[in-house]
């Protein structure tokens, strides 16, 4: 029997196995907001862009791999102040994924989830950008794939545009360049108008860049 025979003869079973696997994703699992990056000014050699906008959002069904919670070291003090590390591994169907976000066609990457995009969890209010997307694993179980599986972190603000219209979301721009104590909202990471203000009062001597010397 050729393998495209033997392919052919999984129509059916491909079907119904995605299908328990969505179902199953979608009773345990949990709402999430997809929200993809838009690029403005990409730098090509360094593949980033400070510059981004995140301006659509699409709600998603995703399964929380981590019975336990978040990953990561949690709350820690660092010299740029107390940080929250959290990470964690998120699985979600591909023809949800294919339903909720992918026929919009708003995403990097063409069919698939893309590493930049952020994850907004209402139900912890924590905003999560997408590390890596594993979408081989499991591994062609019936000779297809079914699921991707995201691992993710705790988001960084650094300049980007968060409009998306939906408050929940877009607070965290706003909290982004006020500044927070809370360890469970976002720091002010990108926020340049410190910068500015510390550069108006900062005094520069060229013979003794480095302060006074005693």
């Amino acid at each position: 029997m050729s393998l495209r025979l033997l392919n052919s003869t999984y129509t059916t079973e491909n079907f119904l196995y995605e299908s328990l696997i969505a179902e199953a994703v979608n009773i345990h699992g949990d709402d999430f907001m997809y929200i993809p990056r838009t690029f403005i000014a990409k730098d090509e050699i360094l593949g980033e862009d400070r510059l981004s906008k995140f301006k659509n959002s699409y709600p998603i069904v995703m399964y929380l791999e981590s019975i336990d919670g978040f990953e990561g070291q949690g709350a820690m003090m660092s010299k740029f102040g107390l940080s929250m590390d959290q990470s964690a591994t998120l699985t979600v169907a591909r023809r949800t994924w294919d339903q909720a976000v992918g026929k919009y066609g708003q995403t990097i990457l063409p069919g698939r989830p893309a590493e930049g995009d952020l994850l907004f969890y209402p139900r912890t209010n924590a905003l999560f950008e997408i590390n890596f997307v594993q979408h081989q694993n499991p591994f062609y179980q019936v000779g297809q794939l079914y699921v991707y599986k995201l691992t993710v972190d705790k988001f960084r603000y650094s300049s980007e545009s968060i409009e998306t219209g939906i408050p929940d979301i877009d607070v965290f721009n706003d909290l982004a360049t006020t500044g927070t104590n809370d360890v469970e909202s976002p720091q002010s990471y990108g926020d340049n108008q410190k910068l500015k203000d510390k550069a108006d009062v900062f005094v520069f001597d060229v013979s003794n860049p480095f302060g006074e010397v005693k």
